[in-house]
């Protein structure tokens, strides 16, 4: 019987740890969104407008499973994409439909009507400042290509 290299099993333990590690990360993005209901689970507050109850840098956990009312902090994408944080005031029904108002808590206007499909959940969980990582990074990356923070 050939003898092991005393070498080598500490080398196929972290191939085999890694190997694990890489599936756990995939079972949790893909198993996140799906569990939360929603293809944006997590978000990171990057203005003012909802001091002070959410504050820049705050990571914020999104469910999509539960129909928003209002007073729910929600999250919902503007026509290109952005994502914006905002408390629920009010529900419209109109001859349009359904129609979400919403308003940053610090913000005196509210903002225009929101279609509900816009909509990606409720703000479940608030981590306080763990998202402030990715801001910084961002801001450094823009910085280093030449162009300027983004105003909040």
């Amino acid at each position: 019987m050939a003898r092991r290299s005393f070498a080598s099993v500490p080398k196929r333990d972290a191939v085999r740890d890694l190997a694990a590690l890489a599936l756990a990360a995939i079972a949790l993005l893909l198993g996140v969104p799906r569990l939360l209901g929603t293809d944006t689970p997590l978000a990171v507050v990057s203005s003012w407008s909802m001091e002070p109850t959410l504050h820049v840098g705050d990571l914020i956990v999104v469910s999509g499973r539960e129909t928003p009312r209002v007073g729910d902090i929600v999250v919902y994408a503007k026509p290109f994409g952005e994502l914006i944080v905002h408390r629920l005031i009010e529900i419209r029904e109109g001859v349009q439909g359904t129609l979400f108002i919403t308003k940053g808590d610090a913000n005196l206007n509210v903002d225009p009507p929101v279609d509900p499909s816009r909509v990606k959940g409720k703000v479940v969980l608030v981590i306080p400042y763990l998202g402030a990582i990715r801001l910084i990074v961002e801001s450094a990356a823009r910085l280093i290509v030449g162009g300027f923070p983004r105003p909040s």
